[in-house]
């Protein structure tokens, strides 16, 4: 709804926009070219996923203090965010005066907000290719220079920690499932659970980041309509019978289908939760046991993460096959699941070794090897793209930015569970304007429907994702 994003719209504009244009006087008067360009590199973020969420925002207006601001184009603040990029690079190479020693990414590394600020870029140019007829040469230059995020000690991520007051600085999930006790707030997708359980897909092999990412308080499903009203119906004509519906094939992962909108059943303590990554839950060491405290696993000294290392390898896999950009895409997705998975197994290796479950290197192996004889089979590039993404979209747990993005952007993958209530054919591809913008600015009219797609997706209306 128009009131979801009041919050989010209003920090962008009224604190870090407004806040970059006060510090930049400061800063180049001071020498202090560090803070200009971490507060330049943060803009870009936050300012480019904006028109990826709303599409058309106010910028060159907003930021030049005029009070009802018109929106600019999509495409032309892209533009304006690659010279913004640059600029920060520019000014993260100058020799400053001072340094951010508070950076809570960083700990005040130039190198690595340089390494941020190419892999943005990076982002751009692969976000926008439908309409950007030099995405190519752009991305190619980057992967020349080579000055991008290409490790986890360049992560872009932001850690919480297990602090519960003064101020609560554990992981906003944590928090709004496990401080009252016995009472789990969120569920988890039966469909993601089962693609992880190997029940999904061409793959035979479990994912071994599933312990990691989900925890299960049961070892059992639901037995009756009173656990689950949808217990023992057939599902929904649009579904068919080759993807989830209502209970999980593996027991004890306990979600809900896309779209089930219906009441909360006495489940509370056995539904599956969060697992210790990303949010610093507890790991699944086969104890069953219902959670009714919050000094679980890492008591929410989990991450956000934002752009990581994994991330770019599945761009860059993307970029490999759709536009020819320089490198193998199969070898590019490999690293990049690889990488998620090293991730992930680091994340909660503590737990995990003290379970005696962590995965070993041939699970690992097996699982790598099943994607690569995947895609080496696969008939056409639809296909090989499919499988790109897929496995980018596991790998993107605890992000839903990059999810959206892709999912619009590629219609990939291409077998998620549809909306239980109705088979459709379109998608939401932009978010209504927040009533904050529209009731507080006379130039901002609201969109007619959420069906209104961005500059960089000109991917059929109806249909092409649903």
């Amino acid at each position: 709804t128009p009131n979801q994003f009041n919050g989010e719209w209003e920090i962008a504009y009224s604190t870090i926009i407004s806040n970059n244009r006060a510090l930049q006087p400061l800063a180049e008067e001071q020498e202090a070219f560090q803070h200009l360009g971490i507060a330049q590199v943060i803009e870009a973020y936050i300012v480019t996923t904006l028109v990826d969420y709303f599409g058309d925002v106010p910028y060159s207006e907003a930021v030049a203090g005029v009070s009802n601001p018109s929106r600019d184009s999509g495409s032309d603040v892209y533009a304006a965010m690659i010279e913004l990029l640059d600029a920060a690079i520019t000014n993260l190479n100058r020799d400053s005066a001072s340094t951010y020693s508070a950076d809570l990414f960083y700990g005040g590394d130039s190198e690595n907000w340089v390494r941020l600020a190419n892999t943005l870029k990076l982002k751009i140019h692969l976000q926008s290719r439908l309409v950007n007829t030099g995405s190519a040469t752009s991305i190619n230059a980057i992967i020349q220079e080579g000055n991008y995020i290409t490790a986890a000690a360049h992560d872009f991520e932001f850690n919480w920690s297990p602090t519960d007051n003064n101020p609560d600085s554990r992981h906003p999930i944590f928090a709004r499932n496990f401080d009252s006790p016995g009472v789990i707030t969120d569920y988890m997708s039966n469909h993601f659970m089962e693609e992880l359980n190997a029940g999904v897909d061409d793959k035979t092999v479990v994912d071994p980041r599933l312990r990691y990412y989900f925890y299960r308080q049961a070892n059992r499903n639901a037995v009756n309509t009173t656990e689950q009203d949808c217990f023992g119906a057939l599902p929904p004509e649009h579904y068919g019978f080759n993807i989830p519906f209502c209970t999980s094939n593996f027991e004890g992962y306990w979600g809900r289908d896309h779209g089930d909108d219906g009441g909360i059943p006495p489940d509370t303590s056995f539904r599956a939760t969060w697992g210790v990554y990303p949010v610093g839950g507890r790991f699944d060491n086969n104890s069953f046991d219902p959670i009714v405290d919050r000094g679980i696993g890492t008591q929410g000294a989990g991450i956000s993460p934002i752009m990581l290392s994994s991330f770019v390898n599945f761009m860059l896999a993307e970029s490999a096959l759709t536009l020819g950009t320089t490198g193998d895409a199969l070898t590019y997705l490999i690293e990049g699941v690889s990488q998620s998975i090293d991730k992930v197994m680091a994340f909660g290796e503590a737990q995990a070794s003290a379970a005696g479950l962590a995965p070993t290197d041939e699970h690992v192996e097996n699982y790598l090897n099943e994607i690569r004889m995947n895609y080496t089979n696969a008939s056409n590039d639809d296909e090989r793209l499919n499988i790109i993404m897929t496995e980018y979209h596991i790998a993107l747990f605890g992000n839903g930015v990059e999810a959206f993005n892709s999912y619009r952007r590629t219609g990939k993958p291409d077998d998620l569970q549809p909306l239980r209530a109705a088979d459709v054919n379109n998608f939401l591809r932009s978010f209504f304007y927040p009533t904050t913008s529209v009731s507080n600015n006379s130039n901002s009219d609201q969109k007619e429907e959420v069906t209104v797609q961005v500059f960089w997706d000109t991917n059929p209306s109806t249909g092409f994702i649903n």
